[in-house]
């Protein structure tokens, strides 16, 4: 008679069980810092790569026209057709201080002077973006223009909101993270050239990551964020001293910010890009953003 052979069913008993999740959660809770961490690190990377094209841009204009961009302006004439075909200007009508403020907008091969395009506009054909420069494609982001720390790249039809009403003529319009220092990069007509940064292009800030409030990242408002198609505006401008980081309910109209952790990333007149820390006196700011102002301030 032959010998019957046991047969055993191997399983997990419940308390097996419960270890290995618990071993597999306490594995994933300590893999989950360091993914985010490395996530950040690409994501800073990436946007210090865009703010070092920004600044090659910068002084690829430099050279041609022997002036940086300024941020252009309405030149109190200028209209562009509408969804419907119809003239119009692009406007903000802020609910703080009542406007309307008109804009302007980018016009391919015109002197730096009678640009009505903001900075970021006049630069496209450096960054190669001709096409959307010639062919004034305001609806196209540019991926240099993102940081993947706060949002895609993106265009949107302005809606109005408890900030302002706003016009864009129906149309989409691509906007950006990052603003230029309204010290250095003035409304039109005004430019400046190299010898105007008496106080040392490393000691000069020409552009950095905008703050912004979370509430608003995604969403269509033009409050301090109009595209960057659009000169005079300050979507693409700043004058203020603060850095802050992205937060609801954040004092975010004219200072700077990021997403990044430690502090906001920027570019300096002699292509350079530096992180300073949150938390930064107001006045080391200020003297950043003087080209000419003869200020003493501490290296970054």
């Amino acid at each position: 008679m032959p010998a019957v052979k046991s047969q055993r069913r191997w399983a997990f008993t419940l308390i097996e069980f419960l270890v290995t999740i618990g071993v597999i959660s306490i594995l994933i809770g300590l893999l989950m810092p360091a993914v985010q961490q490395a996530r950040e690190a690409a994501s800073r990377t990436s946007c210090v790569n865009n703010l070092h094209q920004i600044g090659l841009a910068m002084h690829m204009h430099l050279g041609t026209y022997n002036v940086f961009p300024s941020n252009g302006d309405w030149d109190g004439r200028q209209t562009i057709p509408s969804v419907s075909g119809a003239p119009f200007t692009p406007s903000t009508w802020d609910s703080v201080m009542p406007g309307p403020y008109y804009w302007g907008v980018g016009q391919p091969d015109v002197l730096p002077q009678q640009q009505t395009g903001s900075w970021a506009y006049a630069i496209l054909p450096f960054i190669e973006q001709q096409n959307i420069y010639q062919d004034q494609a305001w609806a196209i982001p540019v991926k240099a223009y993102f940081c993947s720390s706060r949002r895609p790249p993106l265009a949107q039809v302005p809606v109005d909101d408890a900030y302002g009403a706003y016009n864009g003529g129906g149309w989409e319009w691509a906007k950006m993270d990052y603003a230029g220092n309204g010290y250095a990069i003035p409304n039109r007509p005004n430019t400046l050239s190299f010898a105007a940064f008496t106080d040392g292009t490393s000691q000069t800030i020409l552009a950095g990551e905008k703050a912004m409030d979370l509430r608003n990242v995604l969403l269509p408002t033009w409050y301090w964020d109009e595209p960057y198609f659009l000169g005079g505006s300050q979507g693409t401008h700043r004058f203020g001293s603060l850095l802050l980081p992205d937060r609801r309910g954040i004092p975010f109209a004219d200072n700077w910010g990021s997403g990044h952790q430690g502090g906001p990333q920027f570019l300096f007149a002699d292509g350079s890009v530096r992180l300073i820390p949150f938390g930064t006196f107001p006045a080391i700011i200020r003297g950043f953003l003087t080209p000419a102002g003869g200020e003493l301030v501490q290296d970054f």
